[in-house]
């Protein structure tokens, strides 16, 4: 095959960029649906990779392809997409190159799961992978996607309009189904809105939440408020979310070995672009091993947190995780992020960044005792870090290496709480 001609399109949520990247993906999918039935190949290998608005514009474009193509090691003839994961712990984004079967057998099984097919509303970043699927859905659709621009932030009047052209819909076809992907940030904002917004979207058939963990709390909010809340488990590597409410989609196999998930199945990525050694594949590359830690318990997959997240504080394991469900369940704070910081002692301390406005000498030793109760005294902060907002992702993922940046500077200038 001749070298692959290398297509940067716009991300974001803007309607000229998810157009854009519309129409890429679209092509790809003639390509796809006229080999799968005819078996005439593509003429030409274009690989289409969704990037942020500003890498695309026309004065940075060519720098911006010639940049992206420095990165890449290799790329094996089934690649079709490449997609950067969000580098949300690390701070290092890799290049995914995804075959379109890959991101087509992910789209077919999220319809069969949902009750099938139906307008997808784009609310997520187009370049990020759970973006991107809403556009590959809506190609499998064969129903042009639904714009809710987030280009400034959570915009819910733009969610509103969005979730009434689905509804307005159902006048002229009451078969039509409506759905939608969000992170769970995107998901309480809708919710402290409320009103009509929220019973708008109490009439999509269902809600994807995935991206970071969604908390208990935010969980239970939404379904006594009659959203058809889906949580979902998966990465860029997988095509998007493979986990349906802790359930693999059809065809996607879920094992677990010393703790560590690994996938398998036709949604899995061909490789890490720009990594010489590629993916962690085991057994003949069947199998995806993640950095994330589970467990697996008669066909429901359990996600306890990442494997590099794991803080050992004077020889014990703690789980970011469980610590900061503690934290929010007991309400003192709307949002946590739970780190480690380096320590002569202990080696690591356990180090809460909490979303709150009180003054952080009252709410450390609150926020060490309600831990200590719930987790044991070993998993209690040392450290806590009251700030007015989590950095994030432009995909609403809390940035964690910028957390811990936040959390050592503040601890360093004596602005934190510490036992």
């Amino acid at each position: 095959m001749s070298s692959p001609q290398l297509m940067l399109v716009p991300g974001g949520t803007s309607p000229g960029a998810v157009t854009m990247t519309y129409a890429a993906v679209h092509k790809l999918w003639e390509f796809f649906e006229r080999e799968e039935t005819t078996g005439e190949k593509r003429a030409r290998w274009i690989i289409v990779a969704p990037r942020p608005l500003a890498e695309c514009l026309p004065d940075v474009a060519e720098r911006s392809n010639a940049a992206m193509q420095g990165r890449i090691e290799h790329v094996p003839e089934s690649v079709d997409v490449i997609v950067e994961t969000s580098g949300s712990s690390t701070g290092e984004p890799h290049l995914v190159g995804l075959s379109f079967g890959a991101l087509v057998a992910s789209a077919r099984a999220t319809h069969e799961v949902l009750g099938g097919p139906g307008r997808w509303i784009v609310a997520l970043p187009v370049h990020h992978i759970a973006g991107l699927q809403t556009l590959i859905r809506s190609c499998v659709a064969e129903a042009s996607p639904v714009i809710a621009d987030m280009s400034n932030g959570f915009d819910a009047d733009a969610l509103a309009r969005a979730c009434r052209t689905i509804v307005d819909g159902r006048e002229r076809d009451a078969s039509l189904r409506g759905y939608l992907s969000l992170v769970p940030k995107q998901l309480a904002d809708a919710l402290e809105v409320g009103g009509e917004l929220v019973e708008l979207l109490g009439q999509l058939d269902a809600i994807l939440v995935g991206g970071s963990g969604i908390s208990p709390d935010l969980l239970t909010r939404a379904r006594e408020q009659g959203l058809r809340v889906v949580t979902t488990y998966g990465m860029t590597e997988t095509g998007g979310g493979c986990v349906y409410d802790g359930i693999p989609l059809p065809g996607v196999d879920i094992r677990v070995v010393d703790e560590r998930i690994e996938i398998s199945g036709p949604v899995l990525m061909e490789d890490y672009l720009d990594v010489k050694n590629g993916a962690s594949f085991r057994d003949g590359g069947l199998w995806l091993r993640t950095s994330d830690c589970g467990s697996w318990d008669d066909g429901v997959l359990t996600v306890t947190g990442r494997a590099d997240e794991v803080i050992i504080s004077g020889g014990v394991n703690v789980s970011p995780s469980v610590v900061a469900d503690a934290i929010t369940d007991a309400g003192l704070a709307s949002e946590v992020a739970v780190v480690a910081l380096p320590d002569e002692t202990w080696g690591q301390v356990v180090t809460a960044v909490v979303v709150s406005d009180q003054p952080v000498a009252e709410l450390g030793p609150r926020v060490r005792e309600v831990v200590g109760q719930v987790c044991g005294r070993e998993c209690a902060p040392r450290v806590v870090v009251a700030t007015d907002t989590l950095p994030r992702t432009d995909l609403g993922k809390p940035a964690r290496a910028t957390i811990i940046e936040l959390a050592a500077e503040q601890r360093n200038a004596g602005l934190a709480w510490e036992r």
